[in-house]
């Protein structure tokens, strides 16, 4: 997001990027109890063609210029009814899990402007219900890092994004392209593709993809353009509803204890420990206050063919209670997972 904002004695030539979308605001509207202009709190698509934007206090207006890229052009502005977001309706629909940008200019009651570009996901009026199903977090040449997902109610894959981390702290963020999924599928994220040609983001048919673990009775999808490695034996992963909507599920996995060391409470890095409790707070996962390591999803053990997974229920609790550590070669991405525990 670009946040920008003046506080306007007289015209706003200076502002050159803005000058033919804000008209010179009237001064009489001006406050000297309030310099602060508004700021942008939370945005996204509502519709097929209506953007909400809310704000951190009341807004006196929309000024002319609001833009949609790439189309379809604004054809609207109009104030929200609790008065501290906007609506923005288009001139058409646009495509779900497309990425989109709107830009504007509001103003509140002293006359405080305040300049937005925010980007977003397309509308998606029918996602499926999706749970991170199994990890294999330490993957090799020849099994290499990947997740499953289980489809508890189906829909369009559009737009879901997962990432490697928290939605404010990730290593790597993956936004699904359409798929349209049923109830007791499976889809398969691989995390470090070798980028050949057998690599098929699997559209129509589970049996096109080739690649390395790919599943003929389950969706393969090939995460490219970076490094999408799990971190090993402690770290998160997360599944939202958009890149910048709600999260639907998470894990937190760890080998760690909150004795393990003193610093950061056991987790070892300030930024697992901070992932960790980004999860709990998004009301994803069930941990203490503060979340200690043994909240986690236990990965003592784990390989690249002994995957940390849920029972072959696809149980959900929120809890490290749901996830095992499977015995050697027990990893079963594209299928249902093994309920035998791996015992050192």
């Amino acid at each position: 997001m670009v946040h920008i904002a003046h506080r306007v004695a007289g015209a706003v030539a200076g502002l050159s990027f803005l000058a033919s979308c804000v008209p010179e605001p009237a001064l009489e509207r001006f406050s000297a109890d309030d310099l602060r202009p508004p700021a942008v709190a939370s945005w996204g698509p509502i519709g097929p063609s209506e953007v909400s934007i809310g704000f951190d206090e009341d807004i006196a207006g929309a000024e002319p210029g609001f833009v949609s890229y790439p189309g379809p052009a604004v054809a609207s502005v109009a104030l929200g009814e609790d008065g501290r977001s906007v609506r923005v309706l288009l001139d058409g629909a646009q495509a779900p899990g497309v990425a989109y940008s709107v830009s504007g200019v509001v103003a509140d009651a002293a006359g405080n402007l305040s300049g937005f570009a925010l980007p977003y996901w397309g509308h998606n009026p029918d996602p499926p219900a999706m749970l991170i199903n199994e990890l294999v977090t330490e993957g090799s040449a020849t099994h290499p890092d990947a997740v499953e997902f289980y489809v508890a109610r189906g829909g369009d894959c559009a737009g879901l994004a997962f990432f490697v981390g928290s939605p404010m702290d990730y290593a790597c963020r993956y936004v699904f392209p359409p798929l349209a999924v049923a109830a007791g599928d499976y889809v398969v994220l691989h995390l470090k593709p070798q980028g050949v040609a057998g690599e098929v983001d699997e559209s129509t048919a589970k049996d096109e993809s080739a690649g390395l673990d790919a599943s003929a009775s389950a969706w393969d999808l090939w995460c490219r353009g970076g490094d999408g490695a799990l971190p090993g034996k402690n770290g998160v992963v997360a599944l939202c509803s958009s890149p910048h909507g709600a999260m639907l599920d998470a894990v937190p996995y760890s080998e760690r204890f909150a004795d393990s060391d003193t610093a950061y409470g056991g987790f070892g890095s300030a930024a697992l420990r901070d992932r960790v409790a980004a999860v709990v707070a998004a009301g994803a996962w069930v941990g203490s206050d503060p979340p200690r390591p043994e909240d986690c999803a236990r990965s003592a053990g784990t390989t690249s063919t002994r995957s940390v997974c849920r029972s072959s229920s696809s149980g959900d609790s929120d809890s490290g209670a749901d996830w095992h550590v499977v015995p050697t070669k027990g990893a079963s991405l594209g299928s249902a997972n093994a309920d035998e525990v791996y015992a050192p």
